[in-house]
């Protein structure tokens, strides 16, 4: 439930900060797991049904949308490190070890969090960082409650100068909720740092809505009546061979889903929506401490996701690691000063856009390593009378707004290689100890509807042939509403994979096949097909400010 120390049990004591003069503002970051935006529960809300009231009053509706915001990468470390470092997956990939073939060298100590602490900034990091958490403390974070993901029930950390906890590591216990943990000690943070007069940033990513998808004790049998009974089932959920047979690798091979299968998804689903309540908890409280510390106005507050996910799409029943719109479209919310209350904005970006955008934000030029660009023109009106001057300044030097919207990139750029099958079995032993322990069971009153890795009736999530490099245009764009994707067969564990020789190629009409079922690739145009090739890789070699 909550950590068991003073620090922590105690109820937060507001002490409202004079305002400082507007020169940097804080930032604070909201960071999801596996929380996808096609299939409800994100946002834009779907159907009026959200298991996030809270976020949605204050962020959607009090800050700014994207309607067309990816992820690059749809796995979790590579993601994760694109978006702390500002680069793009083929400038920190590494052949043989690595964090999903992650270069890890090339991130921990080369993070936004240097330059905003070189500037003045106390940077606070609360839970996941990458899969694999350093050793040491990365430079330029303050503080640090960071693990891997961990577990939904006696979280553990590695930890530094956190009040409470030792430096080193701490382990809770079953009461311990992972997402509560995070939540309160960066609200501490937040007030203890407020009060020693300094600008912060605050890196908030709880577990939720990852796999196992266990919520908190609290909210596990909540279902509101408006919500829906089950998953949504496009025309791609269950989908027949013949449907599938010109797609890549195991989309084109999947097994039929069963009645079991359906039953772990339909469980899944709801236990996503549950976990995701107490993120909604999270985000209302933190932006709650803020405003009865007086800084609302200069806090710029973000929400996003890492990528997004899948729930018998193709026929897999659970995780992520594809290039279609369910894997890689996600949610950004903003809110802040200078930010029009109730907007939405449409210009194409990727979480690899956010490090250079917190920077600009607090008046920081980028290192030039960063293959991202600032999304504060299209964010945040230079006018308004709010904005910071760090801010101002950073968006004067940018040149007229309206002239950087329309030079701004018309598509996005997604880069993934193969991590491993993932195999999702659901003829397996029903066993589990929720809430006292992490469960893989779907009805977690009774510990059934269960999964794991080697039973009978699997789903592989990915094999070799899944090694991507794909261009998402947009509409109005050049090649219209498409996703053009290129395959190579291999292991970058084992190879090098530059997408040179390559196996497979899939192109689809979004404006017309939103569930991506009819593979174009075959009967399109050569001297389309090769525009987009050129154009795809441009993107795949480019580096620093030559990034589109």
């Amino acid at each position: 439930m909550t950590v068991t120390t003073a620090v922590v049990l105690a109820a937060v004591a507001v002490v409202v900060a004079s305002a400082p003069a507007k020169k940097q503002p804080n930032i604070v970051w909201f960071l999801t797991d596996d929380q996808d935006q096609m299939l409800g529960g994100s946002f834009p809300i779907k159907n009026g049904a959200t298991p996030m009231p809270k976020t949605q009053k204050l962020m959607q509706e009090g800050g700014a949308m994207a309607t067309n915001m990816y992820i690059h990468t749809p796995i979790c470390c590579p993601s994760r490190s694109e978006l702390v470092s500002g680069r793009y997956f083929h400038n920190i990939k590494t052949v043989g070890a690595g964090c999903m073939h992650v270069n890890e060298d090339l991130v921990n100590n080369n993070t936004f969090a240097v330059s905003l602490s070189n500037a003045g900034y106390k940077v606070g990091m609360f839970g996941k960082y990458l899969n694999n958490v350093p050793r040491f403390v990365p430079v330029g974070f303050d503080a640090w409650l960071a693990n891997g993901g961990g577990d939904y029930f006696s979280p553990e950390f590695s930890t530094f100068n956190i009040d409470g906890l030792p430096d080193g590591s701490w382990k809770g216990t079953p009461d311990n909720y992972t997402t509560a943990v995070v939540g309160n000690l960066s609200m501490h943070w937040i007030e203890k740092t407020v009060n020693a007069g300094h600008p912060f940033f605050a890196y908030i990513a709880p577990k939720a809505a990852h796999e196992p998808f266990n919520p908190a004790p609290w909210y596990v049998d909540h279902w509101d009546p408006s919500w829906p009974e089950h998953e949504p089932r496009p025309v791609n959920w269950n989908c027949s061979f013949e449907s599938r047979a010109d797609h890549h690798g195991n989309i084109a091979t999947e097994s039929m889903l069963t009645e079991k299968a359906s039953a772990v998804i339909t469980g899944i689903f709801k236990n996503r929506w549950r976990t995701l309540m107490s993120v909604d908890d999270v985000i209302g409280d933190v932006i709650g401490l803020v405003e009865r510390l007086g800084l609302a106005d200069n806090t710029y507050f973000f929400y996003s996701s890492d990528h997004g996910f899948q729930l018998g799409e193709f026929n897999i029943i659970m995780d992520k690691r594809n290039v279609y719109e369910w894997d890689i479209r996600i949610h950004l919310l903003a809110r802040g000063p200078g930010i029009k209350a109730g907007s939405t904005w449409d210009s194409p970006a990727t979480q690899v856009d956010m490090a250079p955008t917190w920077l600009g934000l607090a008046g920081i030029s980028a290192p030039p390593t960063f293959d991202g660009h600032s999304l504060a023109p299209l964010l945040v009106d230079a006018t308004s009378p709010d904005v910071p001057e760090s801010t101002r300044q950073h968006l004067l030097a940018l040149g007229d707004a309206a002239e950087y919207k329309a030079n701004w990139r018309d598509a996005v750029f997604v880069e993934y290689y193969y991590v491993a099958d993932n195999d999702k079995c659901v003829n397996c032993p029903e066993k589990g100890d929720y809430p006292k322990s992490d469960t893989d069971c779907a009805n977690l009153d009774t510990n059934t509807a269960c999964w794991n890795g080697n039973g009978g009736n699997c789903y592989p999530t990915e094999t070799l042939e899944n090694n991507f490099i794909g261009l998402r245009s947009m509409s109005g764009s050049k090649y219209g509403n498409t996703l053009y994707a290129e395959y190579q067969t291999g292991h970058l564990q084992q190879q090098p994979i530059e997408f040179d020789s390559l196996n497979f190629h899939e192109y689809y009409n979004l404006d017309t096949d939103e569930w991506q079922m009819d593979n174009l690739y075959n009967s399109t145009d050569k001297a389309v097909l090769a525009a987009m090739h050129d154009t795809l890789h441009q993107w795949y070699n480019c580096k620093g400010s030559e990034c589109p």
